[in-house]
């Protein structure tokens, strides 16, 4: 641990005391006591450091195959639920539809070539005309002449754009069917997105939003294969790199773990979660300030699936290479959130009902440089904790302080597991 990341814990330590005084009066709004998950609170919420991530073990990789919106979808192949193999066809467009638009395009061509050569068959007439007029006349023909020339040059570039949509159509007529870029099975079928009727492609020149290009039709997901899922907050995503040797290890057994390599973070689909932004203190010579930054999912391609299950949570570690070092149970939960009682430690959490409660944990290892306890037994990373306080009371309604929003909102019934 480096002198800067325990300096980093004692300014996050600084300002959960003031996240939870700030937004619910000294950790209570009326009769409510405010609550953050743990996972938010070890995962780079508002400690906004981590080691360790939340994970999950996920399908493999997914597809979400496009259709062109200028087109009509004439057969849909395949139905939710399908199993496909990588270049099975998934639907066809109207060729019969395409083929017109072709002619249409022709006639335009054919329109603009007939405008070039009038306008220059008038511009040689008048070029004629001109030069046995009178010189007081010679203006006229020769503004006539300039106008002749601008329709030309619109015809020239109309015609260019009419050849390239005639290419484009001439191309698109050689690869009238859609194949499935990979294997597995058909998730989802945009059934609004394939009939061709009027409802989706209207007539009468009323122009349909959804008909675009690039609209997400069939959703295809490899089932057979499998990868680890974690989420990342922005402002640590810099210590995940591509390529990274990561490893996964059991909640269950610290014994057990698995490998696998970092394949990037999903900047392009942030986690849509009440946890999906954290509060995450700055601090620099000229000001402090806190700034909300959302969370991002990042895959892990495993070496071996060999017993892990779909849906399986796990714990996401960067591998540093120390094999025979001791790695930590439990996640490292800071100290400022547990109450030392002489009997037992414990914390004040959401006992799923709404209500606070005095919860017993186990503690493993402590990290003396970040005053961060193991957390072996009593906590599920679902669960909800408030700091303590004194103004803190058993069967106290709870609100979830959501770092997205930066409100508390009332906390239901949850269906969190017992434990690690």
């Amino acid at each position: 641990m480096t002198n800067g990341r325990a300096s980093a814990w004692t300014a996050a330590a600084a300002l959960a005391l003031g996240l939870l005084t700030g937004c619910a009066g000294g950790g209570v709004s009326g009769e409510a006591a405010s609550v953050e998950t743990v996972a938010a609170i070890v995962s780079g919420g508002s400690v906004g450091l981590a080691d360790r991530y939340a994970g999950m073990v996920v399908a493999g990789e997914t597809a979400n195959v496009k259709r062109d919106g200028d087109k009509v979808v004439l057969e849909t192949y395949v139905q939710v639920g399908d199993m496909v193999k990588a270049g099975d066809p998934l639907f066809a467009y109207d060729v019969e539809k395409m083929q017109l638009d072709l002619d249409e395009l022709y006639l335009k061509k054919a329109d603009y070539e007939n405008t070039v050569a009038s306008a220059n068959a008038e511009i040689s007439e008048l070029e004629n005309q001109r030069g046995q007029a009178k010189d007081e006349d010679k203006l006229s023909y020769t503004l006539q002449i300039d106008s002749r020339r601008a329709d030309i040059r619109e015809a020239q570039y109309n015609m260019a754009v009419n050849d390239r949509d005639i290419a484009a159509m001439e191309a698109s007529l050689q690869d009238t069917v859609v194949d499935s870029p990979i294997a597995g099975r058909i998730m989802s079928v945009d059934e609004t997105g394939g009939s061709g009727g009027d409802d989706y492609y209207p007539t009468g020149g009323q122009e349909d939003p959804a008909a675009s290009k690039g609209v997400d039709y069939i959703t295809v997901t490899d089932v057979d294969s499998m990868r680890v899922q974690g989420n990342v907050n922005e402002m640590n995503a810099s210590a995940l790199t591509e390529g990274m040797a990561m490893t996964i290890r059991s909640r269950l057994d610290k014994t057990e773990t698995w490998s696998g390599t970092l394949t990037g973070v999903d900047w392009e689909n942030p986690v849509q979660n009440n946890t999906s932004g954290s509060m995450v203190y700055i601090s620099s010579e000229d000001s402090d300030e806190m700034t909300t930054a959302s969370k991002y999912p990042f895959y892990i391609e495993l070496d071996s699936t060999e017993g892990l299950m779909l849906g399986q949570h796990v714990y996401i570690e960067p591998d540093t290479g120390g094999e025979d070092e001791e790695k930590p149970a439990g996640p490292m939960l800071p100290g400022y959130y547990i109450v030392q009682d002489e009997d037992q430690p414990y914390v004040w959490a959401d006992d799923g009902d709404g209500k606070l409660e005095k919860r017993a944990v186990e503690l493993g290892v402590h990290d003396e440089e970040t005053d961060a306890y193991e957390i072996l037994d009593g906590l599920a990373l679902t669960d909800c904790i408030a700091f303590p306080e004194e103004a803190l009371a058993e069967g106290q309604r709870t609100e979830k302080y959501d770092p997205a929003a930066g409100e508390d909102e009332e906390t239901g019934a949850a269906d969190a597991p017992a434990g690690f």
